[in-house]
């Protein structure tokens, strides 16, 4: 068959094809499902009012007044909107699977690989931009309370980007967590249990292996890469702890959802 038409003048025409698709196309789909749902509006601006209550906080009780340039504790603060950020990205699989419209995304992109990566880039794509404004908040919030006026503003923008870079990276491995589980209260059971508790219970152990072993699980990963001086492994070898924690989840998400489908 001829992939050229008649117009009715008689010119010969190709036929249209069709736009989109790929992961271009899932990733739009995706952004679109995320910013029309009230409750993305709703996790952001509960993110900004715990990053700036929290901030001010730690800025009271912890600026020293004889230091000639002020240093904003915004790293303390960013486990406080953590749990946020990353049950916003649950939600977008979870939610999904709670209305059945799951059905829906995978014969819309029947690609299961694809579908997760196109989850990945738009919820770290979002995380990582509103670290960005969170982080902002928090220095601001901060140094309000400190009534601070001088900021080393080269460490200020090393910890704007550590928490963006961070947040984006957990939202990543919440996504094939929330893959796994499929359930928000088994998601967000999971993710306290790995960030919090596990870490907790190996600390408690009285023997050296348990206690190095907590050291590279997400959380300790996230704290290392964030921490403005190299403390146990450095900041580099901690985002890439945290790189593979992720890719490690998003891999083991789309082997099960190969296996089990929706």
């Amino acid at each position: 068959m001829s992939s050229l038409t008649t117009s009715p003048a008689g010119a010969p025409r190709a036929t249209p094809r069709p736009s989109g698709g790929g992961l271009p196309g899932a990733v739009a789909a995706e952004w679109t499902k995320l910013w029309s749902l009230r409750s993305t509006w709703y996790f952001l601006l509960v993110a900004a009012a715990v990053m700036a209550v929290t901030a001010g906080c730690i800025g009271t009780v912890s600026h020293d007044p004889a230091a000639s340039v002020a240093r904003p504790a915004t790293l303390a603060t960013v486990y406080g909107v953590e749990f946020v950020v990353a049950a916003l990205a649950m939600l977008s699989v979870t939610g999904e699977y709670a209305t059945g419209s799951i059905t829906n995304t995978l014969q819309c992109v029947p690609n299961r690989a694809r579908m997760l990566v196109a989850k990945s880039i738009t919820l770290g794509g979002v995380a990582f931009g509103a670290g960005i404004v969170l982080a902002a908040i928090g220095v601001a919030a901060g140094g309000a309370a400190m009534d601070a006026g001088v900021f080393e503003m080269s460490y200020v923008a090393g910890q704007v980007l550590a928490i963006a870079v961070h947040l984006a990276l957990l939202s990543v491995l919440t996504v094939g967590l929330a893959a796994i589980v499929r359930s928000s209260a088994g998601a967000i059971t999971a993710l306290f249990l790995l960030l919090l508790i596990v870490p907790m219970i190996l600390q408690s152990i009285p023997a050296d292996f348990f206690t190095d072993l907590a050291q590279f699980l997400p959380q300790a990963a996230g704290a290392q890469f964030m921490a403005d001086e190299a403390e146990l492994y450095g900041p580099v070898a901690g985002l890439l702890i945290l790189v593979a924690w992720a890719a490690a989840f998003l891999t083991a998400a789309t082997v099960v959802l190969r296996r089990r489908d929706a």
